[in-house]
């Protein structure tokens, strides 16, 4: 197990500047031939948060402020949180079998092709977080003081992203299935999870779904580091919750890649 992360580690770090330089590809290629071409990046969630601010906000009339924050300022922060977790543990998923052809021609470190898919994403993140700032900057709201915690978050959602693409990646190529299952579980996972909606603290039932669930210490990370400063003492918990799975998640992913890493070939 020790050796596996090890290996996985060692792959990734020594291969870092060959994986961005690949998720850079990537990223220009994503929309290549269009005409806003890279900016699809900034206006894919930008169009996301728009569509669900109007049917909620307006159409179903239930945009009012939380806590003290504008709607549409709560829900920017929580869809581009989403976002970034979604497209790369969906794409992760596809990685290794759409990485086939060059896999089959070359040698190539097996664990980067996931990860690589997590760093195209993350990239988008960071740029997608200009429209965030932006909307701060149009209603008037103001930053919290805790927004120094925000590249800690940051990471947990990477190293979470990072330990799922690990083990689905592998998973979908012997079970080519595991990418549908997957997609209508986050679809499932999006409505349980606060992206759009503020969970009441009264209901002891959802207040233990928000505790384990750990896109919600995610999302409230973000939001508490963003607009209303950051409680050690609520997060504690849900931390640990949270970096128990995704440690597990990831040394799952470790031993996932390392068994199966010469057996790719023949069953791609």
């Amino acid at each position: 197990m020790f050796h596996s992360i090890k290996t996985v580690c060692k792959e990734i770090w020594e291969n870092r500047i060959r994986m961005f330089r690949l998720a850079w590809y990537d990223l220009k290629n994503q929309h290549g031939g269009t005409f806003f071409g890279f900016l699809w990046n900034f206006l894919n969630p930008a169009f996301q948060v728009l569509v669900y601010y109007f049917v909620f906000a307006i159409g179903l009339r239930r945009g009012n402020d939380i806590n003290g924050v504008p709607y549409i300022v709560w829900l920017v922060v929580g869809i581009v949180t989403w976002y970034y977790m979604n497209q790369a543990m969906l794409g992760a998923d596809m990685s290794i079998i759409n990485f086939a052809d060059v896999l089959k021609r070359m040698r190539f470190p097996m664990s980067i092709v996931p990860a690589k898919t997590v760093a195209m994403n993350l990239i988008t993140h960071v740029c997608s977080l200009v429209i965030v700032f932006i909307v701060f900057i149009i209603t008037g709201t103001m930053v919290s003081s805790s927004i120094w915690l925000l590249p800690y978050f940051i990471f947990c959602a990477t190293f979470f992203c990072l330990g799922y693409s690990l083990c689905a990646a592998t998973i979908n190529v012997l079970f080519r299935d595991f990418h549908n299952f997957m997609n209508t579980i986050l679809r499932f996972l999006f409505f349980i999870s606060p992206v759009m909606w503020e969970p009441s603290k009264d209901n002891k039932l959802m207040n233990f779904v928000m505790m384990i669930n750990p896109f919600a210490y995610i999302l409230n990370g973000y939001r508490d580091t963003l607009l209303y400063g950051f409680n050690l003492k609520e997060s504690l918990v849900p931390g640990i919750i949270f970096w128990a799975v995704s440690i597990i998640m990831f040394v799952i992913g470790c031993a996932l890649i390392e068994k199966f890493r010469y057996k790719f070939i023949d069953t791609l």
